[in-house]
């Protein structure tokens, strides 16, 4: 593992260690859960927006008959939220 003040990029690994209180707290009840259940699982860093926030999503597309649909979650956190994963 990285320590924390190691720099991440864009395409790095990382885990969701924590979800800040203002990604959640105006969602629907199911949402913050299901977004709550991502804490513990890795991901890759799709973007860093110009603010220093880190970019990650969730979700899977599944198949259908002549189309594929995404369904999950992409949202932005802030460095402490992540860990980096070697």
């Amino acid at each position: 593992m990285l320590k924390m003040s190691e720099q991440l990029k864009k395409g790095d690994l990382v885990k969701l260690i924590s979800v800040p209180e203002w990604l959640v707290h105006d969602l629907p009840a199911d949402e913050q859960h299901e977004i709550r259940s991502y804490v513990g699982m890795t991901t890759q860093i799709t973007d860093i927006d110009s603010s220093g926030y880190f970019w990650i999503g969730f979700g899977d597309t599944h198949d259908a008959a002549d189309s594929a649909q995404y369904g999950g979650h992409t949202f932005c956190v802030p460095r402490e939220c992540l860990e980096a994963v070697s």
